[in-house]
């Protein structure tokens, strides 16, 4: 007898169906913009970063989580989120999240053309504990393995 778990398409089912819970779910926002805020000023004073750094939460975003500089208002960083994943983090993952990000701030702020995510690591372990950040690796990686055994079984 063969098990459900040796038909590709149905594992491809079972993770598009987890996505899409994890996409329902993303109208109840668990983190709050003025919780991100409140994190983001507390771990600038941790790294000694005084750049202004804003938010946005996004229903999409390619890199799940980016920064860059706002070109309209120069010396000012956008952290953008993507809602649903944000909604996957715990409080330490979110940490580890928003001291990455700040990294690349940090970096931007001081070897513009540097820009790695070891880096921006690196300057993150500063305010965060390793573990957080690899559980946020860990689910980056669930998620594009999800993506990328979608994409494999569409023909």
């Amino acid at each position: 007898m063969t098990d459900c778990w040796s038909y590709p398409n149905l594992r491809v089912w079972i993770a598009l169906s987890i996505v899409l819970a994890i996409q329902a779910n993303s109208g109840t926002e668990r983190h709050k913009p003025a919780k991100i805020k409140n994190i983001i000023e507390e771990l600038k004073r941790q790294m000694g970063i005084p750049q202004e750094v804003e938010i946005s939460l996004v229903s999409k975003n390619d890199l799940i989580v980016s920064v860059q500089p706002r070109k309209e208002r120069s010396g000012v960083y956008e952290i953008s989120f993507e809602r649903a994943f944000l909604n996957t983090l715990g409080d330490e993952e979110l940490r580890a999240v928003i001291a990455h990000e700040l990294g690349h701030v940090w970096i931007f702020t001081h070897h513009p053309y540097l820009q790695t995510e070891a880096l921006a690591n690196s300057i993150a372990y500063k305010a965060v504990k390793t573990e957080a950040m690899d559980r946020v690796y860990e689910k980056v990686r669930a998620r594009t393995r999800v993506a990328s055994n979608l994409s494999a079984s569409v023909h």
